[in-house]
């Protein structure tokens, strides 16, 4: 019997099709029983075809997923969870069903239910098991970091003095947790905040063009999901209530770990009303983050709720030599302090670049000129450990000043040789590319 991959299995059709009315009725919540309190982190492996879901830096389960075909291959680098949708369909594959789907870009990236587990399948999505994909639908709330890469990235818990501490607005003091430098221009400038989104821009018209997405989830918000305007973002903060929306905070399980994960119809979530980008979701005060150091464009950039609140120039010792990429996220505070964060960090290598060029090689019969192609490979640059390139950063004091008033758990530094992709946009956090 011919079996379309692109729609559910059969036995998984009543979980996806069944009304929301009933499957409010089915709700748990502790989807993966007792685990450790703080943040989650997902750490999707290319070579293996597999994801680990960690809590608090601690590994949760890992699970077989499905990633790109060769033709359309799973970008690689530092993403987060931008949209949540638990009844997401397809408007280019005849609507085919997207269940449990969570968008970390929005040129059509996505984690969601699928089949042919354990292998390439898709194209660009990952595919995880129908019964993982709910539970981790309902556990997630949204700015959860994603990293892929070919190997299994490991989290490692790291401290370093150059790390932002957590200050008080009200009784902060000049410190120096970050290097300063007072001779730095400090120019106004933006978050390079893009257009407002059109149709005509493939990467961030939501769902307009779908060339990389997977069949099983392409870029397709709701009427009227659009993105708030960016605001102008200068070396002066926008204040933390303004031009923000409210949302949830992160859930926290607290049941038994060693519960099998069975019966999905217990543990189903609660539907979202319709899709919503999560930057409309967010706190209104108190919300992590995200911090984003570019070597390239020598500038330290911060946003809060998807959004750009900061940019800066800084300087960078031997700014000709690579720092590499890494993810520092704060997990929590170190004691009742509430001034000290607890820190883990991710390294993205990069990966070898591979072109072909069609070059001449002498004449052939006829006196014709022969072309051939030539693979030509430029193996990434060996990155420096993340306590080096904290170290060569230069930042100036009153940025540091108030990026410390605004840092708390679940904050995230991220320091990288490239700029603001074509992927950083409207909705997002900083997304890194590394291939």
């Amino acid at each position: 019997m011919w079996y379309d991959p692109y729609r559910p299995h059969p036995r998984h059709h009543k979980a996806a099709t069944a009304g929301a009315a009933k499957q409010t009725e089915h709700v748990s919540k502790d989807p993966f029983g007792s685990i450790p309190k703080g943040q989650l982190q997902i750490i999707i492996s290319i070579n293996q075809e597999q994801l680990h879901l960690y809590s608090d830096g601690t590994e949760i389960i890992h699970v077989p997923v499905a990633t790109g075909l060769p033709g359309h291959p799973t970008p690689m680098g530092a993403f987060s969870i931008i949209q949540k949708d638990r009844y997401h369909h397809s408007n280019i594959y005849s609507g085919a069903p997207m269940p449990f789907m969570q968008r970390i870009t929005w040129s059509g990236v996505a984690m969601h239910e699928g089949v042919s587990l354990g292998h390439p399948a898709s194209h660009g999505c990952i595919r995880m098991p129908h019964d993982f994909a709910a539970r981790l639908f309902q556990l997630t709330k949204g700015g959860e970091r994603v990293f892929i890469a070919r190997p299994e990235l490991k989290l490692m818990p790291f401290a370093d003095a150059h790390l932002f501490v957590h200050k008080d607005p009200a009784s902060a003091a000049i410190a120096d947790p970050v290097k300063t430098a007072q001779t730095v221009d400090t120019n106004t400038k933006s978050d390079a905040v893009d257009p407002p989104v059109s149709a005509s821009d493939p990467v961030k018209a939501d769902a307009k063009t779908d060339a990389k997405s997977d069949s099983n989830a392409d870029t397709t918000g709701a009427a009227g999901d659009t993105a708030q305007p960016a605001a102008a973002a200068t070396n002066t903060l926008v204040p933390a209530a303004a031009n923000v929306p409210a949302a949830g905070n992160i859930l926290r399980g607290t049941a038994d770990m060693t519960a099998p994960i069975t019966a999905p119809d217990e543990i189903v979530p609660v539907p979202l009303p319709k899709p919503a980008r999560l930057a409309e979701m967010s706190a209104a005060s108190n919300a992590p983050i995200a911090v984003f150091v570019s070597r390239k464009e020598k500038k330290i950039f911060v946003r809060q709720h998807h959004t750009p609140i900061l940019a800066a120039p800084i300087t960078i010792a031997h700014p000709e030599q690579p720092l590499g990429s890494h993810v520092f996220t704060a997990m929590g505070y170190q004691d009742d302090t509430n001034t000290t964060l607890r820190w883990n960090v991710v390294t993205l290598a990069g990966e070898t670049q591979r072109t072909v060029r069609t070059v001449e090689s002498g004449s052939g019969r006829h006196g014709r000129r022969v072309r051939e192609e030539r693979v030509e490979t430029v193996e990434a640059p060996a990155p420096t450990s993340p306590a080096d390139a904290l170290a060569r950063l230069d930042i100036p004091q009153d940025v540091v000043q108030q990026i410390s008033e605004l840092m708390v758990p679940g904050s995230s530094l991220t320091i990288s040789d490239l700029g603001l992709g074509p992927e950083t946009g409207e909705g997002t956090d900083f997304i890194v590319l590394t291939h």
